[in-house]
């Protein structure tokens, strides 16, 4: 085991070459990250610092609070009323579909404790915008299909940190109640609401003062520094208030990108800070990854990545049916949200520090399992849905 500086240069140097080299494979980088930081980790190799695996909390703060705000930028007001009726039915459907089926299939053929499947139906939702982008943009797909399938995917995300919310503050009632069990889940359930409330009320106050002082920046780096440090500001203390770090940070995004004419530069500036971080962060997560825990997870892994999609696919058709939408929209859309990555890491890092022991643990390990999975397969997806849809270009766009 190495010490800490240059296990930091390791992980930083080997996943940065490993996903150019594992991307020949035509596999995600998100999934050549995650791979790599198995290999290196306690349980394999074991030549990451155990103070860095430690570290992994705080590093998964920062990069959640990114991933967040980068979120937030979907959300102008000419957005939402293009994206209209069609892809708010859509959403809605298609997260409450996926939850459904796998909480039922958890429950009733996995036998799985209820915190658990709680928590783990309410990540099944979350899908992986980047993925989805990028395949649209591989093959250059247009039309009403695909405008539709991006803005489900722009806001489908927010609608599953909201349902988190709500299910983290219920798992928590029933995973340490004995006694006086239906006053814990109603106190909790009133925790839930003032965490989606108070997160969006921070987020707002932040990006309310956030173009305040935007006069006195100078300079690219200037802007980088100090957006960084508001939305560390904003993160630290949405984890002091004991709100959701991730909605409070979108939310942060969102008044950003509708209040400030040139959030497009804010936002762009970003990008030259946050790849390194991304990358720690999903290292990081394949490091946690215990593999001696990987045979018992069998079932649970198994029905979560059988009725994932599904339990979207079906939730989608009836949104789609009752926003009477299209007939290839129907059919085809909720293939197209198979991809699912960060967002979803990111709610299971923050499940794991709820509950830092079996629980937690076990929700971690299976999604971490689950998204190698769907990031090997959920980009051929989105090819298949875009190709049923007749939006495909035959030509895909060389990199």
């Amino acid at each position: 085991m190495l010490n800490t500086i240059f296990s930091l240069g390791l992980i930083l140097t080997a996943g940065l070459f490993g996903a150019r080299i594992i991307r020949k494979l035509k596999l995600p980088s998100v999934t050549s990250y995650i791979i790599f930081g198995i290999l290196l980790g306690p349980h394999l190799l074991n030549i990451i610092s155990h103070e860095i695996i430690d570290s992994s909390t705080f590093v998964s703060n920062i990069a959640l609070g990114l991933i967040a705000v980068s979120l937030g930028q979907n959300f102008t007001f000419q957005k939402l009323k293009r994206i209209g009726r069609v892809v708010f039915a859509i959403s809605l459907g298609e997260v409450v579909g996926s939850f459904l089926l796998v909480f039922l299939s958890l429950c009733l053929i996995g036998r799985v404790p209820l915190p658990i499947a709680i928590i783990l139906s309410a990540i099944a939702p979350a899908t992986a915008p980047a993925a989805v982008v990028m395949v649209t943009r591989e093959y250059r797909a247009k039309g009403p299909f695909t405008d539709t399938l991006l803005g489900v995917v722009a806001i489908d995300d927010a609608w599953g940190i909201i349902l988190f919310a709500f299910s983290l503050a219920l798992a928590k009632s029933f995973a340490g109640a004995h006694t006086g069990i239906f006053v814990n889940i109603f106190s909790d359930i009133v925790h839930g609401f003032w965490e989606v409330l108070g997160s969006l009320l921070l987020g707002f106050i932040f990006g309310f003062i956030y173009p305040l002082f935007l006069k006195y920046i100078r300079s690219a780096s200037g802007l980088l520094i100090y957006t960084l440090g508001m939305i560390l500001l904003n993160t630290g203390l949405s984890i002091t208030l004991n709100v959701s770090l991730l909605l409070t940070n979108m939310m942060f995004g969102a008044t950003i990108t509708n209040r400030v004419r040139l959030s497009e530069e804010i936002f762009d500036t970003m990008k030259h800070f946050d790849p390194p971080i991304y990358l720690l962060f999903f290292v990081l997560a394949g490091a946690n990854l215990k593999i001696v825990d990987i045979p018992t997870l069998g079932i649970i892994a198994l029905i979560f990545v059988l009725t994932r999609l599904p339990g979207e696919m079906l939730g989608a058709f009836l949104g789609a049916y009752i926003a009477n939408a299209d007939e290839k929209i129907k059919k085809y859309l909720g293939l197209g949200l198979a991809p699912q990555a960060g967002v979803a890491i990111g709610l299971a890092l923050v499940a794991k520090n709820y509950f830092p022991g079996y629980i937690g643990t076990t929700i971690l390990s299976t999604i971490i399992i689950t998204t190698v999975i769907y990031e090997l397969i959920g980009p051929v997806f989105v090819r298949v849905a875009l190709e049923k849809a007749g939006e495909i270009d035959a030509s895909p766009e060389e990199y």
